[in-house]
């Protein structure tokens, strides 16, 4: 029975729909929206916009302008911290980071501390303030980790982040649309999505919510044709023109419109779906004698992942006997290598479970019995 447990990776199955008229995309109009003049272009890029249009109100930011595709949110992120940091300066980062995060820092020379988290992933902000020096530009926070499943407070480091006129910036890979991000409401300077886990769209689609100020400000990370004011060699001042240079990925836009249309008329039931089934995977997983959950609790905020260790045995040999019997997963580090140090489990990693949307109570009860047969 294939069973999928792996939706922190990617989303599957995708929303209803996505696949079908991305086909017809490519069979029928795939088309270059800001180059071909044609009604049928005029439609799809209609079409974008609408898609730009609901990403902006699920964030609670009415500036579908300044929703920028990319090709995933590990892209969207490099031309946040690429666009506005610089080497000799400094940020403060979660102890949950992905390496979407770190790398990019590392790479520039951007120093960096680390908000300590407790032992489930949860940040403790007791200690932020005081890390602030004159070169930090930044606040950045991994909202839902992927590894402890943690969904952090955002609140407390928005008010230090505007107290002191820094950049706050949230990766919202793992927590849209399922958790609420107030946009204004907490200052942000942008929020990177990712088209392909929670939005239920297809991979190579991603981007970024900039504030309107920071997307005109923002260096940008690649430069060429827009389609746009032609007539310049210089980079167009328009936005989203400004920051999407060259063809877009047109058939993955298309499909992450039809995702988020569909979330837009589903998403109550979606996240009541998801609940159930994180709950009942985790409570089941509570009662198997050697298994250890490690990262967040059910008595507070928690998303999909769920890590578990075993002191039974190499957790990579459980992940493989899982996969034979078609429970997919994921073992390892997941990518975040500091997340691990926080809740202990450096350098062997977790097996992570992470049910999706979709999945059904028959799938979670094959998964553990599976489970236990292999404890």
């Amino acid at each position: 029975m294939r069973t999928y447990l792996d939706n922190a990776s990617t989303s599957f199955p995708k929303a209803p729909g996505v696949g079908d008229e991305m086909k017809k995309c490519i069979d029928s109009y795939a088309l270059n929206p800001n180059r071909t003049e044609s009604t049928m272009a005029f439609s799809l890029f209609d079409r974008m916009e609408k898609a730009r249009d609901r990403i902006s109100r699920m964030v609670g930011y009415n500036h579908p302008e300044c929703v920028i595709f990319t090709g995933g949110a590990t892209e969207a992120i490099n031309l946040f911290i690429k666009g506005l940091l610089k080497s000799g300066e400094h940020v403060i980062v979660s102890s949950n980071e992905h390496n979407a995060v770190m790398r990019p820092l590392n790479q520039l020379g951007v120093s960096f501390d680390r908000i300590p988290s407790d032992i489930n992933g949860y940040n403790d902000y007791s200690s932020l303030e005081s890390m602030i020096r004159r070169e930090t530009k930044a606040i950045i926070i991994n909202h839902a980790g992927n590894v402890s499943g943690a969904v952090q407070d955002l609140v407390i480091p928005s008010e230090i982040a505007k107290k002191h006129g820094l950049f706050f910036f949230v990766d919202g890979s793992q927590s849209l649309p399922y958790e609420t991000i107030a946009f204004d409401e907490l200052n942000l300077s942008g929020v990177a999505f990712a088209g392909h886990k929670g939005l239920l769209g297809p991979e190579g689609i991603g981007g970024i919510v900039l504030r309107e100020d920071i997307a005109y400000a923002i260096n940008p990370l690649i430069a060429g044709g827009t389609g746009s004011m032609s007539n310049s060699e210089e980079i167009p001042k328009t936005l989203p023109d400004r920051l999407e240079a060259g063809t877009m990925n047109i058939p993955g836009i298309i499909g992450l419109e039809m995702s988020t249309r569909w979330l837009e008329e589903n998403l109550e039931e979606a996240k009541s779906n998801l609940k159930k089934r994180i709950e009942q995977l985790y409570l089941a997983l509570e009662r198997i004698d050697g298994i250890e959950i490690k990262g967040a609790t059910m008595e507070r905020r928690r998303c999909s992942p769920i890590s578990i260790t075993s002191e039974r045995g190499d957790i990579a040999h459980i992940s493989y006997f899982l996969a034979e019997r078609g429970v997919e997963n994921r073992v390892g580090l997941h990518c975040a290598p500091s997340a691990h140090r926080s809740i202990g489990t450096y350098p062997g990693g977790t097996l992570r479970l992470s049910p999706g949307p979709f999945t059904t109570s028959d799938e979670i009860d094959y998964a553990l019995s599976v489970l236990r047969e292999v404890i």
